[in-house]
């Protein structure tokens, strides 16, 4: 890249009214190219981030009223996935300690299980404990493997082991105590501890209720459930508010509870740039910007406000969005920057709908003019740069 250059002055022999437009000309001039060449400043300039989505480094999206609607609501962390896990065991399986009350039936007089006269009945086996390999041992049945099945499952499992020696046997099984059918639940609740779940089911908010709810609002409070060596995490505000993801815990559940407030980052033209918290589960980019003291009166370019934020290809496709393969994309999704024109009065109340979310990175650019004022500022030159050139040609 060529070094930055200021011409040379002009000709003393030129006339003295020539000189003086000359060398005001020529100020003006090496102040812009000294401008060219880059001064400190806070994040891209808007025809940086222009730029980088002309070379499809993120997708670019300006926002209307459209993209407000369909994308102005932050993604939502779903743990329902959890819910479909085939090899978890349900919260009425029985458990290595449980004890089981057991009846077998026969239809005929005379069968194994008969009663004490000979007649057709059943037999009862009280407070049969399940032992810590997972199994149960009746007469005629035999050793049979119970733990992490149902009652009903158990009882087919009965049936079927007694097929051409009982006559048409029926079981039924009943958990009488249930010492190993709990989740635990830590954290920053009231109680945490082991939870026993009753048969019935228990569904996570109910669960976290019961042990003294959150020490923490909802929203800054996340909730990481492990279930057979697999994770989801949600805000409890999700999960309270969003019926999927208050799923039903099962045995030997994890439920982790941890204050983690959710953040946004706001940096460039603004009164005071950093990291703030989101105050609200419904925080806006209106409110965000006015937090750190509003964008800049003198600074700001109000057709440079930016959003910064990965977004998943689903959503994105779910709002219209086009030409999605052609953009990169991450773990965390693709990356998004939508850009908010707040010269225009109609984007004021785009910004109200607007709402942030965990990680998202605010910019406020610089008007185009910022640059050249910090030269001005650094050379001690007055606002009026005319009549500051003129009086040092003079």
């Amino acid at each position: 890249m060529p070094a930055c250059t200021v011409p040379r002055n002009p000709s003393r022999r030129a006339a003295p009214v020539a000189a003086r437009l000359t060398r005001r000309s020529l100020l003006l001039g090496s102040l812009a190219a000294l401008s060219a060449c880059g001064l400190p400043q806070q994040g891209p300039t808007t025809a940086a981030v222009l730029q980088s989505a002309e070379d499809r480094a993120f997708l670019l999206i300006d926002v209307d009223d459209a993209v407000t609607r369909k994308l102005g609501e932050p993604p939502v962390a779903s743990v329902s996935g959890l819910a479909l896990d085939p090899s978890a065991a349900p919260s009425d399986s029985v458990g290595i300690g449980d004890v089981l009350n057991i009846r077998i039936l026969e239809a005929g007089a005379g069968g194994l299980f008969a009663t004490s006269n000979g007649g057709a009945g059943g037999t009862d086996f009280q407070d049969v404990t399940v032992g810590r390999n997972g199994r149960i041992a009746l007469p005629y049945v035999g050793e049979i493997e119970v733990a992490g099945r149902t009652p009903s499952q158990i009882e087919a499992l009965i049936v079927e082991n007694l097929q051409g020696k009982a006559i048409e046997p029926q079981a039924l099984v009943r958990i009488a105590m249930s010492r190993g059918n709990r989740a635990v639940i830590t954290g920053t609740v009231g109680s945490p501890g082991p939870f026993e779940l009753s048969l019935s089911g228990d569904r996570l908010s109910a669960a976290i209720a019961t042990v003294g709810g959150s020490d923490h609002p909802a929203h800054e409070t996340t909730v990481t459930i492990l279930r057979n060596n697999r994770q989801a995490r949600a805000r409890l505000s999700e999960i309270l508010l969003q019926p999927e993801n208050d799923i039903p815990l099962q045995r030997d559940d994890l439920v982790v509870l941890a204050h983690e407030p959710p953040r946004y980052t706001l940096t460039g033209a603004v009164g005071q740039p950093g990291t703030y918290r989101i105050e609200t589960p419904r925080y806006s980019l209106l409110e965000a910007i006015a937090a750190a003291g509003g964008a800049s009166d003198d600074r700001a370019n109000p057709a440079g406000l930016f959003l910064f934020r990965h977004e998943m290809p689903r959503r994105l496709s779910g709002a219209g969005i086009p030409h999605l393969d052609t953009y990169p994309v991450t773990e965390k999704g693709i990356p998004t920057v939508y850009r908010f024109d707040m010269s225009r009065p109609e984007t004021q109340f785009r910004a109200q709908r607007f709402l942030l979310t965990d990680g998202d990175a605010l910019l406020v650019t610089n008007a185009a003019t910022i640059s050249l004022g910090k030269l001005l500022s650094l050379f001690d030159l007055g606002a009026d740069v005319v009549n500051t050139a003129q009086s040092v040609s003079e």
